[in-house]
């Protein structure tokens, strides 16, 4: 069957688009890259450069006037994605665009509806889906392998350093700080695993001001919390203890970690991310210790994916998957998965762990429109 071709326009070509979304994008067969998008001219000629496309624009109406492009990719500061989405969507066009997908729940409801009224393709770039090992993961919780699921254990550490990180460190911009940046990306896949959270009681603490560069030259200073941690209970019962920081070392050869425990009935396992092609598995009860399990062939990839995922950096090359997601979304005429929805729900959740640690006290999830 001959497959569709599907002219896409990337705004934003930073470096989550250079390392995630173009590559992806240039693999896949009858895909072409209509064109560029970015207010910065240094870095716009250089990706035309690198990419050899010929049509760049640093305003973005002029792009979708000019261009057309069937589908866009939005990957911008946080601030930008509420406004470019739905200037693309009234554009006609499909969305992939980076979380959060807005600045709060009330910003992500609007989204949601505004993609469901287009009639378009809508995707939330969660790209941690797309682990062999979280693939397998899912599998083991989703065929009842581990039984019920009574607990789980979440955590993405890292050590950034004390010194700035750019637009990520300023609440107008970002929205948040750790929260936004790495534990939305949690609060996504313990919602695929395990089904919606119901209400959460949180905390968050920022520790530096990340006010001067390395040479001493002075910056705004940070205003977002740099550690966050929450308790979630699940609308199946089921309890997940989440921890996410900024300046907090991991176990992982580059110094941080990214781990989803799930403790079940019959068995437990675990996802770590320097580990993407096995898990750990370990069935209930004592001297049961864990055990290294090869993910199978069958959760290396998505289906139909052009990539070989046994080729590339592993740690890097699954993200590829997540544009063969969006296109064949496009392709197939159903909904994209994640969706915006899904961006909708995590911010849901995020909003509520920002409420509990401010009032210190446990916070329902608000309920999403379908």
């Amino acid at each position: 069957m001959t497959e569709k071709k599907v002219r896409v326009g990337l705004i934003g070509v930073g470096g989550i688009c250079g390392a995630v979304h173009y590559p992806g994008l240039d693999r896949i067969a009858e895909v072409e890259i209509a064109g560029l998008c970015d207010p910065n001219p240094e870095l716009l000629a250089k990706r035309q450069q690198e990419w050899e496309i010929d049509h760049c624009y640093q305003d973005s109406a002029a792009f979708l006037r000019d261009v057309h492009p069937d589908a866009v990719v939005i990957a911008t500061p946080n601030i930008e994605h509420k406004p470019l989405i739905l200037q693309a969507l009234a554009a006609g066009c499909h969305v992939i665009s980076e979380k959060p997908l807005g600045m709060n729940f009330a910003d992500t409801v609007e989204i949601y509806q505004a993609a469901k009224k287009a009639g378009v393709r809508h995707m939330t770039a969660f790209t941690y889906r797309f682990v062999p090992g979280m693939n397998y993961l899912r599998h083991l919780v989703h065929s009842g392998e581990l039984g019920e699921i009574r607990h789980a254990r979440f955590q993405r550490l890292q050590d950034w350093g004390e010194f700035p990180i750019g637009w990520r460190q300023y609440k107008d911009l970002a929205g948040s700080g750790e929260l936004g940046d790495m534990g939305i990306h949690r609060i996504d896949y313990a919602e695929n695993l395990l089904g919606q959270i119901a209400a959460v009681c949180g905390m968050t603490k920022q520790w530096v001001q990340r006010d001067h560069m390395p040479d001493g030259q002075p910056v705004r200073a940070q205003d977002v919390e740099d550690w966050v941690s929450w308790i979630a209970e699940f609308k199946n019962g089921a309890t997940g203890v989440f921890e996410m920081g900024k300046l907090t070392k991991g176990y992982g050869p580059d110094g941080g970690h990214d781990l989803a425990e799930i403790n079940g009935s019959k068995a437990s396992a675990v996802y770590r991310l320097h580990t993407p092609h096995e898990v750990l598995f370990a069935k209930a009860g004592r001297n049961q210790p864990y055990e290294a399990r090869p993910v199978p062939e069958e959760f290396l990839k998505r289906s139909g994916s052009p990539r070989d995922p046994h080729e590339g950096d592993p740690l890097q090359v699954f993200r590829f998957d997540q544009a063969w997601e969006f296109i064949s979304a496009i392709r197939e005429g159903r909904d994209c998965v994640p969706s915006f929805y899904e961006g909708m729900r995590a911010q849901a959740v995020a909003d509520a762990i920002l409420q509990a640690a401010a009032e210190r006290r446990w916070v329902d999830v608000s309920d999403c429109p379908v």
